[in-house]
């Protein structure tokens, strides 16, 4: 027998460590609350002025709205179209500006609320009260102990050594800071929110919030927002009207006493619907120590690695398998702290903003679905929880479109309302995830097909999928107006109809909804799958797999989403394997790969996975892109302004597990070389 996997040497061996020059940004989290970190362990290098915006600490409920009011009402953006179905809503961003200049009131929507930085922690000079210059932190050095949950930073302040501990509270919003920092004291400052793209702090509006020392707590107001930091093992006083200076034990005549103190955030008054997954938001944990964080978190952290899924390449020689082992490991991380929470995360998770925090429903299948395959089916199932809190909602919108059951959104915030534009409301391929999450969430756990609420998801979300298909005198098609998951033909989104992908998918996640029936004895069972029979399938009238059914030449650029319908979608027969050899062959030879984005890349692996051809999937998941460059900390950066980009490590992982664990009645290991000697425990296979 094989013995099992040595999880904390596989997991130790990719403890990032980061020297100076690093461009990466570490961070610490629980899955709703994190905090980015710069060399020194805290946020010193950020704030006013500073380019960087990595650098925030952020929470799930910390949304901030701005007290203007709208110029016009959320509703009188809806737009009419004709549907299959009558005269239809949506809320399209109808003007020449397009999202660079969206209008007053579309570009209100579209900036709140916002999540803001709840705070900032930077060293200080203790002779001088300013932040020290960047040249004057010298020879750093950096690591997170990933089995440990904690990041020590070493460096050095005008020739004496320094180092800093960073840990994220694994249950609440807490963070532990250890200072051994000769010459240096800690101070808290707090910024205005912002609406701003890829924003997270405002530092030029002191009049518009306030921040009061009260004891041992500072207590914050931002319009909207309010929330307490109570800080444990040190005293507070406040020099400025933002600033709050964190008491320092005095120094012994030998040496100094480090500073050991915990920052615990508490919401007073934020989004109901954030707060849903908290006994009581407004509850302190009494007497919490840096100790006690720090040992809660080497608990939390050795139970998941130990708990949960692994994949162990360690005894291949090629390289390109310690990369990928290196990416499932830092994606498995960073997806636990910052997008395991009880709402669908951003895009950056709680590193950074971007589209002012809100979260895309389109993207939530690539940010949570290794959960539940990866051995963590809570981490999914908290996320799916919020569907249930939006069903109100995505029904209204079903209703004004005509259908039944409930209409899922593409951008959206806590206040549940659609974010104005002139791709979200017309995409149509986040319909069927929650149909796929709640799937994914009963083969990790039968019991869950028995649970009402699941039920209810999966069939209000069926019924407007089917109610969305366009009757034609030779089967089901989709849209108008529609636009696929390439984003592209914005303009003609009117006319567009029956993407590939998407006639894929539908027909796919109506047969499992109809499975769900028949496990709970409905009597309507069977029709879903009937229905699913008459979908359109996706090939041209020449058999080929493009991003249209029809004759409408593919556009070269952004996301190769066909793909997908071979992949990420199960081989249903619609698509001959051969139709999907073709397709992948001809992207892989000619692909605009700077317009992609970083979950590109693991739908490629996959569809080579279920074709059976393990180098390409390798090749793919590893392609040398702009795009899918993954630095020492784990994240993708994409470009200017999104410096991280969580669906990238989600789709690593997703692809991983079907090359790893393959799918039903499949192959073992098919998208890995056989000669790589690959080991897993705990990594379920996909649908087959």
């Amino acid at each position: 027998m094989p013995t099992s996997i040595d999880r904390r040497a596989l997991v130790s061996r990719h403890d990032p460590v980061l020297r100076d020059g690093s461009d990466a940004v570490l961070s610490v989290g629980n899955g709703s609350f994190a905090v980015g970190v710069d060399r020194t362990g805290t946020q010193t290098f950020s704030g006013p002025g500073s380019e960087e915006t990595r650098l925030n600490i952020l929470a799930e409920w910390g949304w901030h709205t701005s007290p203007d009011a709208p110029p016009t009402s959320w509703e009188s953006l809806l737009r009419t179209y004709p549907t299959h179905r009558g005269p239809a809503s949506y809320l399209d961003l109808d003007g020449p500006g397009g999202t660079e200049d969206p209008g007053p009131a579309a570009a209100w929507y579209r900036e709140n609320p916002h999540k803001v930085s709840l705070l900032r922690c930077t060293l200080v000079d203790r002779r001088t009260g300013r932040t020290p210059e960047d040249a004057e932190i010298e020879d750093t050095e950096q690591q997170l102990d990933l089995w440990r949950g904690t990041i020590r930073s070493r460096f050095r302040f005008r020739g004496r050594a320094c180092e800093v501990l960073t840990t994220a509270d694994p249950h609440h919003d807490a963070l532990a800071l250890r200072l051994d920092a000769p010459g240096l004291d800690l101070v808290l400052t707090f910024p205005y929110g912002t609406g701003a793209w890829d924003r997270a702090s405002d530092w030029d509006r002191p009049e518009a919030h306030r921040t009061a020392v009260e004891g041992s707590r500072v207590r914050r107001d931002l319009d909207d927002l309010s929330y307490d930091v109570a800080v444990h093992g040190a005293s507070l006083s406040q020099p400025a009207a933002h600033t709050v200076a964190v008491g320092h034990p005095a120094e012994a005549l030998d040496g100094h006493t480090p500073l050991d103190v915990v920052l615990q955030l508490h919401p007073r008054t934020a989004p109901e619907i954030a707060l849903s997954g908290r006994a009581d938001p407004g509850s302190l944990a009494e007497g919490l120590t840096g100790p006690q964080v720090r040992a809660r978190a080497a608990a939390f952290w050795a139970a998941h690695w130990e708990g949960t899924g692994a994949l162990d390449l360690g005894e291949a020689e090629d390289p390109r398998a310690a990369e990928l082992e290196r990416r499932a490991v830092l994606s498995r991380y960073l997806q636990r702290v910052h997008a395991a929470g009880t709402m669908p995360p951003a895009e950056t998770g709680l590193l950074a903003n971007s589209w002012r925090g809100k979260f895309h429903l389109e993207m939530h299948w690539w940010h949570a679905a290794h959960f539940a395959l990866w051995g963590d089916a809570p981490s999914l199932r908290r996320s799916v929880d919020f569907y249930a809190a939006a069903l109100p909602v995505a029904r209204a919108t079903a209703t004004r479109q005509h259908c039944r059951g409930a209409r899922w959104p593409k951008q959206i915030g806590p206040d549940l309302r659609e974010s104005p534009s002139d791709i979200g409301p017309f995409l149509i391929w986040q319909q069927p995830h929650p149909i796929h999450l709640a799937e994914l969430l009963r083969r990790a756990d039968p019991s869950s097909s028995t649970e009402p609420m699941l039920q209810e998801i999966v069939e209000e979300t069926a019924l407007c999928l089917v109610d969305l298909l366009r009757e034609d005198p030779d089967g089901l098609g989709i849209g108008p107006p529609v636009i696929g998951a390439q984003e592209r033909h914005v303009d003609e989104r009117a006319r567009l109809h029956d993407p590939a992908f998407e006639l894929s998918y539908a027909a796919w996640a109506l047969r499992i909804a109809d499975r769900w029936r028949h496990l709970r004895g409905d009597r309507t069972a069977g029709e879903l799958t009937a229905i699913a029979r008459r979908i359109h399938a996706p090939l041209t009238a020449q058999g080929r797999l493009s991003t249209f059914r029809g004759e409408r030449a593919m556009d070269r650029s952004d996301h190769p989403s066909h793909l997908l319908a071979y992949g990420m979608v199960p081989p249903t027969g619609t698509v001959p394997a051969q139709a999907a050899h073709l397709a992948l062959d001809d992207v892989l030879a000619d692909w605009d790969w700077d317009s992609t984005w970083g979950w590109d890349y693991p739908a490629l692996a996959m569809t080579a996975t279920r074709l059976g051809r393990p180098e390409t999937a390798v090749e793919a998941l590893l392609l040398p892109t702009v795009k899918n460059r993954v630095d020492a900390a784990g994240h993708f950066p994409q470009r200017e302004g999104l410096p991280a980009y969580l669906p990238a490590n989600g789709g690593t992982l997703i692809a991983l597990a079907l090359m790893t664990a393959g799918w039903d009645e499949g192959p073992a290991a098919p998208g890995l070389p056989t000669q790589w000697g690959a080991r897993s425990e705990g990594i379920l296979p996909l649908p087959g």
